[in-house]
């Protein structure tokens, strides 16, 4: 079985990148999540975009972006094989059961941001306690212990979108926290001087992130295929995010 592995990914990666052998497609809710992703009239730009072409120049697969309003959507879509793969997903093993994962291809830590007006709290069970309210986006898997807490005290946690809608409200103090990737939140904290990130508690999570895989409408041996591309482009991958 092995054997036949390795001689299908071999004759995949000699195929001409060109004439790619299958496009697949790539969801996404996000428009403004720089700079990881900004969506430009029809076309996407950003790092993960300069990621994804830096991962697949060579491989047998083309890449179609697709957009969809919520990550719930393009997890939905991801189940019924409707599309077939979606970027900077962290494991968990409820999507594990409908979506097959690469390997890690960067690294990505989830802080905690505020308002000028807002306390500096230790803790989320700190925050919820003082009954502040706090943005997070919809579908999103933020670790453990956030999960525990986030069923306690629903009623605060508000659902959005997209990163730039968070940091909005959190400009105009319609929330008083959000939790975040810290690269998305060095950008719009250059754009808001109201938002600051919160240094007495400690990162929310901090782990790997993968390409999701529908398992409706990709196999484990593209998975493999895939992961041989992430592990040959190392290097470029670490040099797109070198200047954060």
């Amino acid at each position: 079985m092995k054997t036949l592995l390795m001689a299908f990914i071999f004759l995949f990666t000699q195929c001409n990148a060109l004439a790619c052998t299958k496009t697949l497609i790539m969801g996404t809710n996000e428009t403004n999540w720089a700079p990881y992703l900004i969506k430009q009239g029809d076309e996407f730009v950003g790092t993960e975009v300069d990621t994804v072409n830096a991962i697949f120049k060579d491989s047998p697969f083309c890449i179609e972006w697709v957009y969809f309003p919520s990550f719930s959507r393009v997890q939905q879509e991801l189940k019924t094989g409707h599309i077939d793969i979606t970027y900077a997903a962290s494991f968990t093993k409820k999507r594990a059961e409908y979506a097959h994962f690469t390997t890690a291809y960067r690294e990505e830590i989830m802080l905690l941001y505020k308002h000028e007006g807002a306390k500096d709290v230790t803790s989320l069970e700190s925050l919820f306690d003082s009954d502040y309210s706090l943005a997070v986006n919809r579908g999103s898997f933020f670790g453990a212990e956030f999960e525990k807490v986030k069923k306690q005290y629903a009623t605060q946690v508000v659902l959005t979108g997209d990163a730039n809608k968070r940091f909005g409200m959190l400009n105009k103090k319609r929330v008083d926290y959000v939790i975040d990737d810290s690269i998305v939140a060095q950008y719009f904290a250059k754009h808001y001087n109201t938002v600051m990130p919160v240094k007495s508690t400690p990162p929310i999570n901090i782990n790997g992130v993968h390409f999701m895989m529908s398992k409706q409408s990709t196999t484990l041996a593209e998975v493999a295929v895939i992961n041989s591309f992430i592990k040959k482009n190392k290097a470029a991958i670490e040099q797109i995010y070198s200047i954060y």
